[in-house]
C-alpha cells in the first residue's frame, strides 16, 4: 500500500519529534535537587562572603559565582564582575592561612 504525502509528512514529523525528545532525556538527570542561578548582577556583594563555587552554563542555568554569606544566603554574581576574582583569592588567601602549618 502506498502511502500519499500527507500521510508520509505526519509520520516525518512524529519521527522528528521522537527524537528530539528522547534525545534531550539522556544529558538531564533524572531528578533535580539543586537549584541554579538564572540571572547575574556584577554589583558588589555588602555582606561577608564566606564562600562560593562556579556555575557552569548549561540552561537553564547561566554562567556564574554563586557567592555564600553569613546570613544572607547565596547570591549569583557575573562571572566577569571586576571584584568577583578578588574576592575569590581572598578566600582562597584566608582558608590557606586557616589550614597552614600546625605545630
Amino acid at each position: 500500500m502506498l502511502l500519499n504525502r500527507t500521510t508520509l509528512g505526519v509520520c516525518a514529523v512524529l519521527l522528528f519529534c521522537l527524537m528530539t525528545a528522547t534525545a534531550d532525556d539522556y544529558r538531564r538527570p533524572t531528578k533535580v535537587t539543586t537549584s541554579c542561578c538564572k540571572s547575574v548582577s556584577k554589583s558588589r556583594i555588602p555582606y561577608t562572603i564566606t564562600d562560593y563555587k562556579r556555575q557552569s552554563h548549561l540552561g537553564p542555568c547561566i554562567a556564574a559565582y554563586i557567592f555564600v554569606t553569613e546570613r544572607n544566603g547565596a547570591f549569583c554574581t557575573h562571572p566577569k564582575a571586576p571584584w568577583a576574582e578578588r574576592a575569590i583569592q581572598n578566600l582562597k588567601n584566608s582558608k590557606q592561612k586557616s589550614n597552614g602549618p600546625r605545630r
